[in-house]
């Protein structure tokens, strides 16, 4: 048996900078782990199987973790009779890569399961066929994502990324991301993008320069009533920002101070069921 942690991720920054002719869209973007995980447990049995604590998340081929097995099986010759189980806690649609994660974390757990010793260059080659942040999820940390998202590049932050409090909010709505993406094409690509400013405020140890680059497209894009009305609720009780992760409509906000992040917690724990408190983490996928 192999459990793997499986780590959320948020976005820094994220630009929309194009449409390849396959319909694909092209970003630019700053992604970071963040300590608020799925735990995956995948374990020999004598057929495949996938469960799930959430009775809302399909068990079907339409789960990434489903097709994160068949593909292991598919390019790694290996028949993969297993029981795998999901203990969701990353809320789904939600900007925040939780399918993702899951299916980055099955593909962890069978390459130790069935000793293939891939690297992890090589699941993130296999997660990309899956999932444009099957890759990401896989290295975890500090990364600008290039092309369709699976282009990764390692930041390595001189600002202490730990101390900030990272508090998420996900609004009851949720957000189609082909739809969301659809939209974009009603209106002129980025010719300029968000993140070599943000990187530069990380590598600098620039807190005030990083907290005001962070950006994304999908924000004004969308333009959804209930993620600015959480992101001016953090704002006035003390984020240093707050910003839309991915597709959304997931809003994080960055503080310092421990009793103003529980502060805001608590009043949007009283509109909102899905609140969580987190920190920054420096990897992905990890077996436990």
């Amino acid at each position: 048996m192999v459990k793997v942690l499986a780590p959320a991720k948020i976005n820094f920054t994220l630009d929309i900078t194009g449409k390849l002719e396959n319909g694909y869209h092209t970003v630019d973007m700053v992604m970071q782990s963040v300590n608020l995980c799925d735990v995956v447990t995948v374990e020999k049995s004598q057929e495949f199987t996938l469960t799930c604590n959430k009775d809302y998340i399909p068990c079907d081929s339409s789960n990434t973790a489903y097709k994160a097995v068949k593909l292991f099986e598919k390019l790694t010759g290996t028949v993969c009779n297993v029981n795998v189980n999901i203990e969701k806690h990353i809320p789904a649609q939600a900007g925040l890569a939780g399918g993702s994660t899951d299916g980055a974390a099955v593909l962890v757990a069978l390459n130790k399961l069935y000793n293939q010793g891939l690297s992890d260059s090589q699941l993130a080659e296999l997660g990309g066929k899956i999932g444009a942040d099957v890759p990401f999820c896989i290295y975890g940390g500090t990364m600008l994502a290039t092309g369709i998202g699976t282009e990764l590049e390692k930041v390595k932050p001189n600002l202490d990324l730990q101390k900030y409090i990272i508090l998420l909010c996900k609004p009851k709505i949720n957000v189609s991301t082909p739809q969301a993406y659809k939209m974009s094409d009603s209106r002129p690509f980025s010719d300029s993008v968000h993140s070599t400013a943000v990187i530069n405020a990380l590598v600098n140890n620039d807190e005030a320069e990083f907290c005001k680059g962070l950006y994304n497209d999908f924000d004004s894009l969308l333009n959804l009533e209930q993620v600015q009305y959480i992101k001016e609720i953090m704002l006035k009780n003390g984020a240093y920002a707050s910003v839309m992760s991915g597709s959304g409509p997931t809003v994080y906000g960055i503080f310092t101070d421990n009793g103003l992040a529980d502060k805001t917690y608590e009043i949007l724990s009283k509109e909102y069921t899905d609140v969580y408190k987190a920190s920054c983490c420096n990897g992905g996928c990890t077996v436990l």
